[in-house]
């Protein structure tokens, strides 16, 4: 068996595509119907029983229904027996001789009666009939004339028996169940015999009231009986003698029994709180119809998807072998054009194809991207060369050149011009030796000092130059040559358009571990998406234009996306922020020690 396996195995690798795939789906097709036959047994077996056992404890939920109602009768009884108003007029009764107490009276019982109608229909009381030593009072005349007189009776001789007790009369298939209990008067606890209260409950009502809860079971049929086995109610389309029938079931347990031809769910037991017998069933044709139906229905699709199986993977397998073609002919395109991105086409693919393609264009984007920025990258490094060799022909004499300039207008007791001379070698210092990528914010920021005292020898009390910063911010890296372009900036478009004193402030501060510094100026405004149209060149740059799209670069490269220059204007003042990450000098090293 195993040599014949293996030489199937060494015969199917070579096989194409679309075989691979038939065999497959065929494989898949035949042990899915297997394991079906194998788990419709299974099924059927574990799916009855729990089909039983919910029903069972679904239709229960009416009896424990039934019961309720019949303990909110006994409660309504309680409160009517224990209203001080009826035990009031019920002690007071007026005799037949005076019509208008007796109107009164009448009055005041029924109206404390109908406030109770609410709960009456709620739980299924046809009337209450309240029998005083001289009269009886009934919320409903029409349903209490409808119960038999000997039921009646025997309610109330119950009802007087229990001294107040509660009593439940019935007897045989009647419309009414009736409770009955003696008024006993409750003042100077006399417990005096002052009348007797006659509830009627429809049970026809309560079952139906209660049935609602498994309204879902249609035709649902109810009996209950007495502990000795009387009858005490059935639904309609049942006889005595059928009804008797099945209330013999044992309690507590179901079954399926047949009625006029029809199989029914029938589930046994007793009232909560009651010694009374019930039989409810649910027909079960509908159930088993119900489950045929979704079988055959499941067994339909279930065949016609493994027909449409092995007929699409016939169908779908040129698309696949179609898919993967054009995914070749793209990466043939991309390396003959010179990695050029090849035009996303129209043709709709499969999941995983389309995965596969928009893998590769987003790897033909990164290797484009990449290419790019290493060749713009090389094309900076070397721009930079050159200007750092520019910069540096013979950076000892322009030194000694100001030196001697310096010490020459000390000599003079110039002090003005032998600041301005300093101030100057310690900007060309700067500049021209700034090798780092980062560099200290108090570095940069006594490039600025020395920058803006030759502005202000130069301007006089015209510019009004503040920084606003704390000690702690000094040790933060920035990118060199960051803040001083933008004060100049400030300076040229400030100063231009002002013929009076333009305040130029810089403001450093540190908010959730970034650091935003910040160039104010009075006299100008920037363009409304300046830097937005210098990128995309809606906008040619020049002069100081050059100078804001390098620094935002330069952060964006060192840093990532989401830092850089941003331009806006707030008041009279043109604004320009610089927002990167809060990085100190010993942060720094740490991260170039982990890199090696």
């Amino acid at each position: 068996m195993k040599k014949y396996l293996n030489s199937f195995c060494r015969k199917f690798a070579y096989w194409s595509l679309k075989y691979k795939i038939l065999v497959i789906a065929l494989f898949n097709s035949v042990t899915m119907i297997l394991c079906a036959v194998f788990g419709y047994h299974l099924y059927t077996n574990a799916y009855n029983k729990l089909l039983f056992d919910s029903m069972a404890s679904l239709l229960s939920v009416t009896s424990k229904q039934i019961s309720q109602k019949l303990e909110n009768v006994e409660y309504i009884s309680s409160l009517i027996l224990s209203s001080s108003v009826i035990q009031e007029e019920l002690t007071s009764q007026p005799s037949s001789d005076d019509p208008l107490a007796v109107a009164q009276y009448n009055r005041t019982v029924n109206n404390l009666l109908s406030e109770y109608s609410e709960l009456f229909g709620a739980n299924g009381i046809a009337y209450a009939a309240l029998y005083g030593e001289n009269r009886t009072n009934s919320t409903n005349w029409v349903s209490l004339y409808k119960t038999p007189s000997f039921l009646l009776n025997a309610a109330l001789e119950n009802g007087a028996a229990q001294k107040g007790a509660i009593t439940w009369t019935h007897a045989g298939r009647q419309p009414y169940l009736l409770l009955s209990r003696n008024i006993r008067e409750i003042r100077n606890l006399s417990l005096q015999s002052l009348g007797n209260l006659v509830i009627g409950v429809d049970l026809e009502k309560v079952v139906s009231d209660a049935t609602q809860f498994v309204s879902q079971y249609r035709d649902q049929k109810f009996i209950i009986a007495s502990a000795s086995g009387n009858l005490i109610y059935a639904s309609a389309d049942l006889s005595d003698e059928e009804a008797l029938n099945l209330i013999q079931t044992p309690s507590d347990s179901y079954r399926i029994v047949t009625y006029n031809g029809h199989k029914y769910f029938a589930v046994g037991g007793t009232l909560p709180h009651y010694e009374y017998c019930y039989v409810t069933m649910a027909p079960y044709d509908e159930v088993a119809n119900a489950l045929n139906a979704s079988l055959r229905v499941t067994n339909f699709i279930f065949i016609s998807g493994m027909i449409l199986v092995l007929y699409m993977s016939n169908r779908l397998i040129h698309d696949i072998l179609r898919e993967f073609d054009a995914l070749i002919h793209k990466m043939q395109l991309f390396t003959q054009n010179e990695l050029e991105i090849p035009q996303e086409d129209s043709v709709s693919y499969s999941v995983e194809a389309n995965a596969l393609h928009q893998q590769f264009r987003l790897m033909a984007v990164r290797i484009q991207h990449l290419v790019k920025v290493n060749y713009v990258n090389e094309i900076l490094t070397r721009d930079a060369q050159l200007k750092a060799l520019r910069s540096q022909i013979s950076p000892h004499f322009l030194y000694n050149t100001l030196e001697t300039i310096n010490w020459r207008a000390k000599a003079a007791g110039n002090e003005v011009i032998s600041q301005m001379v300093e101030s100057l070698g310690n900007l060309l210092r700067v500049s021209l030796s700034a090798q780092e990528s980062l560099v200290t914010l108090a570095y940069e920021l006594e490039l600025v000092d020395s920058y803006i005292t030759i502005q202000k020898i130069r301007f006089e009390e015209r510019l009004e130059f503040q920084v606003f910063t704390e000690e702690n911010f000094n040790d933060g890296m920035i990118p060199p040559l960051t803040i001083q372009p933008l004060v100049e900036n400030s300076i040229h478009y400030g100063m231009e358009e002002m013929t009076e004193i333009c305040h130029i402030y810089l403001k450093v501060k540190a908010r959730k571990q970034l650091l935003i510094i910040q160039v104010c100026n009075e006299g100008s405004h920037f363009e409304e998406d300046l830097l937005e149209k210098l990128r995309n060149k809606r906008r040619s740059p020049h002069g100081f234009g050059i100078g804001l799209l390098n620094i935002d670069q330069r952060i964006r490269l060192l840093f990532g996306e989401e830092y850089g220059l941003s331009l806006s204007n707030e008041g009279e003042f043109a604004v320009a922020t610089i927002t990167l990450p809060y990085r100190k000098k010993e942060d720094e090293s740490h991260d170039k020690i982990t890199d090696c």
